[in-house]
């Protein structure tokens, strides 16, 4: 029924979800010569989705089980599936892992009157964490060195340092959510002021970019990856989504898959490749990968 891709790695396989025609969710690997693996965690119920792939193939995401509570998984590259729950949760809910192995998410405990973010070691310890007055926090993105970002009270972002310390930013003072971190610590998202959306570049010393395309009306990014290259999309004065790719010396190219009627690009990898997902006129959503 729909395709959603969220990730894809340095060697262009990707990873993410569909519904099938059952309205069933099943989370799928798709490698860089096109072979699909479905991924279904026993104990699914309530759909499987993958959210996100490191470069040796291993993803992570949920898992629900019949009562629709979402459990966390990670899956080697052959095949293997671990599953684990944050101490305590009603839900645990993965968003990120990077190449060593960390993986990223949020929790909650009875009830889930609160969301907190966790970090789960390579060999399965996990804290929790949250920025001060946080009561929900969602950890979007890890980079190697193990530096988070993500957004908390759904309107504010924040990075957590390799050590533990949390540093809390709004962009111009509106709302701000931060979507993706590199390796050199460039966070990517977009921010709300004046009733509108503008993609941020912020760069490790707090210094923060407005990134737009010409003739936009909405930004919002995605992704940036190791060589400063930026994708996302925007709004246009014809109503519709275009996908686009800014370079590193700032240069943008607009995309949009043939028959697009909305185009959303969720991921780039280091060669500039980007997967995500777009809508025919017909509503239909189906995935794309766009090579370099």
């Amino acid at each position: 029924v729909y395709t959603i891709p969220y990730a894809i790695d340095a060697g262009g396989a990707i990873t993410g979800y569909y519904e099938d025609a059952s309205n069933n969710y099943h989370g799928f690997v798709r490698l860089s010569n096109g072979t699909i693996t479905v991924i279904d965690v026993s104990g699914d119920e309530c759909g499987t989705l993958a959210q996100s792939i490191n470069n040796n193939n291993v993803v992570t995401g949920n898992y629900n089980d019949d009562q629709c509570h979402a459990h966390g998984f990670i899956r080697s590259g052959s095949g293997g599936i671990t599953t684990f729950d944050v101490s305590g949760a009603e839900d645990t809910a993965p968003t990120g892992i990077n190449n060593a192995g960390v993986v990223i998410g949020s929790y909650c405990g009875t009830g889930c009157s609160q969301y907190h973010g966790f970090e789960r070691a390579a060999n399965g310890k996990i804290k929790s964490f949250d920025p001060k007055n946080s009561t929900t926090t969602v950890p979007l993105s890890i980079n190697k060195s193990g530096v988070i970002t993500g957004i908390y009270n759904l309107d504010e972002g924040f990075v957590r340092a390799a050590g533990g310390t949390i540093t809390s930013f709004l962009v111009d003072g509106g709302a701000t959510d931060a979507n993706c971190i590199n390796d050199a610590g460039y966070i990517v998202g977009e921010y709300f002021t004046d009733d509108t959306f503008d993609g941020f570049l912020r760069a490790p010393d707090g210094k923060v970019t407005t990134i737009e395309p010409t003739g936009t009306t909405e930004t919002f990014l995605s992704a940036i990856n190791d060589k400063g290259v930026i994708t996302g999309a925007y709004f246009a004065a014809d109503g519709m989504q275009h996908g686009f790719v800014r370079s590193a010396k700032g240069k943008y190219t607009t995309f949009d898959p043939k028959g697009s009627a909305d185009t959303f690009p969720e991921a780039i990898d280091k060669s500039g490749a980007i997967t995500g997902w777009y809508a025919d006129s017909n509503g239909q959503i189906h995935g794309f990968v766009r090579t370099p």
